[in-house]
C-alpha cells in the first residue's frame, strides 16, 4: 500500500506540534471477507515535538477495490464518495439533532472517523489513492463473530437496539427538519451495486433449488421460487420508496459488516462499519438481510418474532424521546413495511446466505471464468461443501415466508 502524503488527512486530529514519522501498514482481514475495498491496519507513530516524546494511533484504511470488476459492481464513484459523506457529515448531524431534543447518550454505533480523499489530483474522481480513515475497533475489544456460527439471542438484541436507535433518528430528523434532510441528506442516499444482467451468480438457483428440495416442506414452492427469482429486478435506487418508514438503510447488514465488544463474555457495545451501500429505503430491509444471514437459526426458530417486536419497540421508544408523533408507526403497519420488502430480501439472500455467508474462509468468491453452475458436477461439488448451518437457514427462510404467506 502506498502512503502518499497522508499527514493531511489527520492535521486536524493530531493536535498541535506533533507530526507524523512513521506508517507501518498490514493487511486487516483475510481474503475473500471482503470485497467492496481494501482494508489495511495502520500503526501510526506520531511524535510531539515540544515533549519529544512518541505515540503510536492505531486505525484502519480503506482503499478501492484491487479487482476492476469489484470496482464496478460496487460503483466506487459514488459508493466511495458517499461513504465519505456518511461518517463526515451525515452521524455529525444525526448527533447533533438528538442533542438538541434533549438526548444525552447519543447514538455511538458507529467507528470514530479520522479522515478521507478521493485522490491526490484533486479532482472528483475516485482513484487507487483515494483512502477513508477510521479508528481500528479491534484495538478497542471490538470484534467480527464467526459468519459460520452467528448471532445468538443476547447480541442479536443489542445490534437491533442500535439498528432502531439509527433507523428512528433518521426519521425523526426528516419529520423535523424535512427541507434540509431532502436538500442536504437525501441526494447522497443513492449508492447501489451495479450488477450486469449477465451476472453469472443468476445461475445460483440451482444450487439453491439442489437445498430446497431436502426439505419437504420447501419442495412445493422450488418452481414458485424460480419463477420469482428469474423475473425479480433488485431496485437499490431508493426511488419511491414508502412513507413513512423510509430512512437510511444500511443496505448490507450482515456479520461481517458490525463488530462487537465484550466483557466477561456478555456483549456490551455494538458498531456498524462499512457504509458504502447506504440507501434511502425500507428498514425492513436491514431487518430481515441482518436476521436471516447473520443470526443462528435455533435462536430464529424460537425467537424470530420477538426479535421482530423487539426492533419495533426500540424504534417507537427512540420516535417519542425524539418528540415526534408516533401513531403511524404501529406494530401492523411495521409488519406490512416487512412484509412489502420480503421479496427484495428473499432474492438477495437465496444467493448471499450459501456463496457469502457460509462461503469458504479464506477465499475470494470465484471468479467468474473458472465457476459453471449449470455443470451438474460443479453443481454438486457446490452443494457437498456448502455447509449444514446454511442449509438449515435456507430451509427456515423458505418455511417462515410460507408461513408469513410472503411467498
Amino acid at each position: 500500500m502506498d502512503l502518499k502524503q497522508l499527514e493531511t488527512i489527520f492535521d486536524k486530529n493530531l493536535g498541535k506540534n506533533k507530526k507524523i514519522v512513521d506508517i507501518k501498514s498490514s493487511n486487516l482481514v483475510e481474503k475473500g471477507e471482503n470485497n467492496g475495498g481494501e482494508l489495511f491496519k495502520l500503526d501510526i507513530t506520531v511524535k510531539n515535538e515540544e515533549t519529544k516524546e512518541d505515540s503510536v494511533l492505531h486505525v484502519v484504511g480503506k482503499t478501492i477495490p484491487l479487482i476492476e470488476k469489484f470496482q464496478e459492481i460496487f460503483n466506487i464513484q459514488v459508493t466511495f464518495k458517499a461513504e465519505i459523506i456518511f461518517y463526515d457529515k451525515i452521524v455529525p448531524i444525526l448527533q447533533q439533532f438528538q442533542k438538541e431534543n434533549g438526548m444525552k447518550n447519543v447514538i455511538t454505533c458507529f467507528p470514530k472517523f479520522y479522515g478521507g480523499r478521493l485522490n491526490l489530483n484533486g479532482s472528483n474522481t475516485v482513484d487507487k489513492d483515494g483512502i477513508i480513515i477510521m479508528e481500528n475497533l479491534k484495538m478497542s475489544g471490538y470484534t467480527n463473530l464467526d459468519r459460520h456460527v452467528g448471532y445468538n439471542l443476547k447480541e442479536s438484541m443489542l445490534l437491533l437496539k442500535d439498528l432502531a436507535e439509527f433507523h428512528s433518528t433518521v426519521i425523526a430528523f426528516k419529520l423535523k427538519h424535512p427541507d434540509l434532510f431532502f436538500k442536504e441528506i437525501r441526494p447522497v442516499c443513492n449508492n447501489h451495486l451495479q450488477l450486469s444482467e449477465e451476472n453469472s451468480f443468476k445461475d445460483v438457483i440451482g444450487i439453491v433449488e439442489e437445498i430446497l428440495l431436502q426439505s419437504k416442506e420447501c419442495t412445493p414452492y422450488v418452481p414458485k421460487i424460480r419463477k420469482m427469482w428469474n423475473e425479480f429486478k433488485p431496485d437499490f435506487s431508493g426511488e419511491n420508496k414508502r412513507e413513512p418508514f423510509a430512512t437510511i438503510t444500511h443496505s448490507d447488514l450482515w456479520v461481517n459488516n458490525a463488530m462487537m465488544k465484550y466483557v466477561n463474555g456478555e456483549p456490551v457495545k455494538n458498531k456498524f462499519v462499512d457504509f458504502q451501500l447506504y440507501n434511502y429505503g425500507s428498514p425492513g430491509f436491514d431487518i430481515l438481510n441482518f436476521l436471516f444471514t447473520s443470526v443462528q437459526t435455533n435462536v430464529l426458530r424460537m425467537k424470530f418474532d420477538d426479535l421482530i417486536r423487539f426492533y419495533h419497540n426500540e424504534f417507537v421508544n427512540n420516535i417519542k424521546r425524539l418528540d415526534c408523533e408516533y401513531s403511524k408507526f404501529s406494530y401492523s403497519k411495521f409488519l406490512k413495511e416487512l412484509e412489502l420488502d420480503s421479496v427484495q430480501v428473499l432474492n438477495w439472500d437465496l444467493s448471499f446466505i450459501p456463496m457469502v455467508a457460509f462461503g469458504q474462509k479464506g477465499h475470494a468468491l470465484p471468479d467468474s471464468n473458472v465457476v459453471d453452475f449449470n455443470d451438474a458436477q460443479f453443481k454438486a461439488m457446490m452443494v457437498n461443501n456448502i455447509p449444514e448451518e446454511a442449509k438449515r437457514r435456507l430451509h427456515f427462510m423458505i418455511e417462515e415466508y410460507i408461513n408469513r404467506k410472503w411467498l
